[in-house]
């Protein structure tokens, strides 16, 4: 185990490629961008999750903010002609950092875990999830990883419960907490989960 505390706001280090069957896992450089933000929309939008023309979408297309802000993971598997292609994407934070909206101390949380349409059921959020909790293994500091879900990503809580994560209902925020709603506008509510390490 790294005795080292980790440290997403400064230089990136050196961090393990990781393997899972025909997905890798790497942080993302600014060439992956692009097709994060791309994928990271339609993931949202074809998932049902938000709709065309939604503010939220600016933000999930600019994965430049973000990287700056947090660390940006990325994972790839084989294309047709066998190079890597971008399927999908997740975000990772710290408490205090400005893309953490619930990480305390001791916690690394993840956001905005996206796959690609085109690479649906083919293992890519697992190996995802799988770096984000290898990494908080790795350093003794993180004693929990965490994360904010929608309601409507059903999938994604099955999975998310597969590999050991725990609806934490206390901990469940919804927009009127942190934002004065305009007349008509529903308040959302997105739930929890919590996976010690």
């Amino acid at each position: 185990m790294n005795s080292t505390p980790i440290d997403l706001h400064g230089p990136r280090p050196t961090e393990p490629i990781l393997q899972h069957g025909h997905v890798t896992v790497r942080d993302a450089v600014e060439a992956d961008f692009g097709a994060i933000g791309e994928l990271t929309v339609r993931a949202y939008i074809d998932g049902g999750h938000l709709q065309e023309g939604d503010h939220y979408l600016e933000n999930l297309a600019d994965v430049a903010t973000r990287a700056a802000a947090a660390r940006v993971l990325v994972a790839e598997v084989p294309g047709p002609d066998g190079t890597p292609v971008v399927a999908g994407s997740v975000v990772l934070s710290l408490p205090g950092m400005e893309m953490s909206e619930l990480a305390q101390d001791g916690e690394l949380e993840f956001r905005m875990l996206a796959v690609h349409p085109d690479h649906h059921r083919k293992g890519v959020a697992r190996a995802l999830v799988r770096t984000v909790i290898a990494r908080a293994e790795a350093h003794e500091a993180i004693s929990a990883v965490v994360l904010t879900t929608m309601e409507t990503m059903l999938g994604a809580h099955r999975l998310y419960e597969s590999e050991g994560f725990v609806r934490t209902p206390e901990r469940d925020w919804c927009l009127s907490e942190i934002m004065t709603l305009t007349p008509g506008q529903p308040d959302k509510c997105f739930p929890v989960y919590r996976r010690p390490v």
